[in-house]
């Protein structure tokens, strides 16, 4: 058995969080994580997260669908895995919130979650379909229903927000290279052009887009984060925008 056992045998990575030791093995079939209570196996398009509960363990076996994402927290330096199981629709499945950085070993030890989630960013690349990056903004939560999530595909950027009173995060915007914004809103999609990265800001709890002239063209709520986080957004969606324009020939 020993050969075999060493064919299925993965590289192993630690790290020390807010709850503990969180610990990542990537082996050829499968990926998992481990962290207090909470073990999370990924192999052949299935997501099983299970959670040991009083006497019994509470397994859920759910199918990856569209895309499963590593995002890297903003402020935070969380690290949280989302997954799309239907377009337009995510849900924060797993999250670790790095140990004290004002501790003794605190740079210590996020120079180590940061090894951890690039190896697993690397390892479930496959899955991501084409998103490049994503980061998730807002307050540290081991749930993350106050988080955004802000996925980048090089050619366009994706904001998800949840609404009030349900569970998943839900595709608000995109903004695609050269200026074209596409908001979904209830009464369906709406294409907005901003010229700029600098029709894009924010107004209390919205991101704003406006004109060349400055008239408003849109806003888009985005409650639950802090204003430098709404700024973060704003900057992201205009670095998008910047990347198509002048481009045209």
């Amino acid at each position: 058995m020993a050969p075999f056992r060493s064919l299925l045998a993965g590289e192993v990575i630690t790290s020390p969080t807010q709850a503990g030791t969180l610990s990542l093995e990537v082996a050829p079939r499968h990926v998992t994580l481990a962290l207090a209570d909470v073990h999370v196996a990924i192999a052949e398009g299935l997501l099983t997260i299970s959670r040991a509960a009083r006497r019994r363990v509470r397994r859920v076996v759910r199918p990856i669908g569209a895309r499963l994402l590593v995002a890297r927290g903003l402020p935070t330096e969380s690290v949280g895995i989302w997954i799309e199981a239907r377009p337009g629709e995510v849900e924060r499945v797993f999250g670790a919130e790095p140990s004290d950085l004002y501790a003794s070993d605190g740079l210590a030890a996020l120079r180590q979650l940061d090894r951890l989630t690039r190896r697993l960013s690397r390892a479930l690349a496959p899955l991501a379909n084409g998103v490049r990056s994503a980061a998730e903004i807002g307050p540290a939560s081991d749930r993350g229903l106050d988080k955004v999530l802000v996925t980048d595909a090089g050619d366009h950027l994706t904001l998800y927000r949840r609404s009030l009173f349900r569970a998943r995060a839900r595709r608000v915007l995109v903004a695609h290279a050269g200026g074209r914004i596409v908001l979904s809103t209830a009464a369906g999609e709406t294409t907005l052009t901003c010229a700029s990265r600098f029709a894009v800001s924010v107004i209390g709890d919205y991101l704003r887009f406006t004109s060349p002239i400055g008239d408003d063209l849109a806003r888009v709520s985005v409650p639950w984060i802090h204003r430098e986080d709404r700024d973060e957004l704003a900057r992201r969606i205009g670095e998008v925008i910047e990347r198509g324009v002048g481009t045209d020939s």
